[in-house]
């Protein structure tokens, strides 16, 4: 079963042809909620145990605190990104999180689009599709459910950290909501971007302390700090390696 290349973004070559994707807002009913509750041993912790060998979660301690709505940011370097965030969260979290989808990647096929909404409750968003594509972001955090996103948009295909687009940011601070940075590392060997073919590989993902910020922080303010805050994150793991190798 692939895993979802979930991602916000601006701009792209196919936006015209996705603009009537919309939110299958069952996705938030209480059924849809119990399958993946009762389906994650499934859809996301299998994966995790087959691929992420081994899987070393570090911050985890920045995990106990959260509370829902949250908005939690990723760096993006493969198909794997979305269920390694989504193995790492606590079961409150899990349970009313929402997962921002490509509408030209993931919603392409109705029915496969309907699948990616069920098990993770991915909804499409339009590539620039600017404020108005985040109407329902804003929404869903607004009535108290908790956001995935990858802020560089695209998979890194080189490992180095994109520059971040906007949206988060934007949502961060409209809707005033914390900010929850991970950083993964070792998501690419395992299924590289251009390939189908996944293979396990060891797998750390990094988390980091909450990011909140104060009513008016401007918009650009927050994507830099957010950026930052994920960006140290990579750069503690480099250090870790490097004194690891010296030892």
């Amino acid at each position: 079963m692939p895993v979802t290349d979930i991602s916000i973004t601006q701009g792209g070559q196919h936006a015209s042809a996705h603009r009537e994707a919309k939110p299958n807002k069952w996705a938030l009913t209480l059924w849809a909620r119990a399958f993946r509750r009762l389906a994650r041993r499934w859809t996301v912790h299998s994966h995790v145990r087959k691929y992420c060998r081994p899987f070393t979660v570090e911050g985890a301690e920045n995990l106990a605190s959260i509370e829902n709505p949250v908005l939690i940011i990723a760096n993006h370097t493969s198909h794997f990104d979305t269920v390694i965030v989504l193995s790492l969260l606590p079961t409150s979290i899990y349970d009313r999180t929402a997962v921002v989808a490509a509408a030209d990647r993931m919603y392409r096929e109705r029915i496969k689009g309907m699948w990616h909404s069920l098990r993770y409750n991915a909804f499409p968003i339009t590539r620039g599709g600017g404020r108005e594509a985040l109407a329902y972001s804003q929404w869903l955090l607004h009535n108290g459910w908790s956001l995935l996103i990858f802020p560089e948009g695209k998979r890194s295909r080189t490992g180095e950290l994109l520059p971040f687009h906007g949206g988060p940011a934007i949502l961060a601070t409209l809707q005033n909501v914390p900010v929850l940075p991970i950083y993964i590392e070792g998501a690419s060997r395992i299924l590289p971007p251009g390939t189908n073919r996944s293979q396990p590989a060891p797998v750390v993902a990094r988390v980091g302390s909450l990011l909140t910020f104060p009513e008016g922080t401007p918009i650009g303010d927050a994507k830099h700090a957010m950026e930052e805050a994920v960006r140290a994150l990579a750069g503690t793991l480099a250090a870790d390696h490097e004194q690891a190798a010296a030892s």
